[in-house]
């Protein structure tokens, strides 16, 4: 997990909702903004702490399903289909694990998917509260059409309830330079020269910052320069790279490649040294890896965290 500043706060903002169960907490981002990876690093640090926590993938259930996923999730051990039982039950379980010093944490994920149905359901679920606490925190997590919906009038008691709001938006172009150093330096990389600064600018114009799309391009390229054996990846070989995926630049290019094609760079490459035919420079030393990567081993945002949690 790369934590950059937003998802720094994205996380802290998580945690504190765990911490004081206000009742519903709200995730949005756009696709691929890493919104699922940042719940299951949320998991981990739940886990760890002896939260009861359940994590439902795919909300597109019926009533009936819904709280037989919640019966398997939370161990509720009862045997009833009938939705009373089933909520006495869960109650019941709530309370013993908060008595036990467990709370519990349901979290949904693509939740703009849900249904007025449970949507409603999620409300009555946020009913189980002591004087002074909700019994259940619940964390949804969805696409920014979720905050639409959350905005409808009939959903107005729903969203009466909703405590906190994080977002995730696509990387800037400073945070996809992280977001790669911090892969390459996962893979054991020792320079930053593989991806120059040009590429990196093209990176940025077709994927957008987000990092789903990220991954993937950088991934193609990759391929394309392990079989050019070439010693970095150009903005040419990221090019061949997005044609094969059909991606779209959003961007005027910066850099013109004119008369240049994979095919021609590992002979460009010996001819030119490892700069390219285009000249391009190594990447900018604006983070360096190794303080980078000593950095993600003990991020001190994650350090002050768990420490005011202690």
């Amino acid at each position: 997990m790369c934590m950059t500043t937003q998802h720094q706060e994205a996380l802290s903002g998580l945690v504190y909702s765990v911490c004081t169960r206000p009742g519903l907490t709200v995730l949005l981002g756009e696709a691929g903004t890493g919104k699922t990876t940042l719940l299951y690093s949320l998991l981990g640090l739940l886990e760890k702490r002896r939260f009861c926590t359940a994590m439902c993938t795919n909300p597109t259930l019926t009533r009936q399903e819904f709280y037989d996923f919640l019966m398997m999730k939370f161990r509720v051990d009862i045997q009833s289909t009938l939705k009373s039982r089933q909520l006495a039950a869960l109650e019941d379980l709530l309370r013993r694990n908060r008595a036990d010093g467990r709370p519990s944490v349901l979290i949904v994920d693509e939740a703009q998917r849900l249904s007025a149905e449970l949507l409603e359901e999620v409300r009555l679920l946020l009913n189980m509260e002591t004087p002074r606490e909700k019994l259940l925190e619940i964390i949804v997590s969805g696409q920014p059409e979720l905050g639409e919906i959350l905005g409808r009038p009939e959903l107005r008691q729903l969203k009466q309830r909703v405590s906190s709001v994080c977002k995730l938006k696509p990387l800037t172009p400073e945070e996809l330079r992280e977001y790669i150093y911090h892969r390459l330096s996962r893979a054991g990389l020792p320079n930053q020269a593989l991806f120059p600064e040009a590429t990196l600018e093209v990176i940025n114009e077709y994927t957008q910052g987000l990092p789903r799309l990220i991954n993937s391009l950088c991934d193609g390229a990759l391929r394309i320069g392990f079989a050019l054996q070439a010693p970095q990846i150009t903005p040419a070989i990221m090019e061949e790279a997005a044609k094969d995926l059909d991606l779209t630049r959003f961007f005027a290019p910066q850099h013109l490649i004119e008369d240049e094609d994979p095919a021609s760079l590992v002979q460009s490459f010996s001819s030119h040294g490892h700069n390219g035919k285009n000249g391009s420079t190594p990447a900018d030393p604006h983070i360096p890896l190794e303080n980078y990567a000593t950095r993600q081993r003990s991020p001190s945002f994650l350090g002050n965290l768990m420490d005011r949690w202690k």
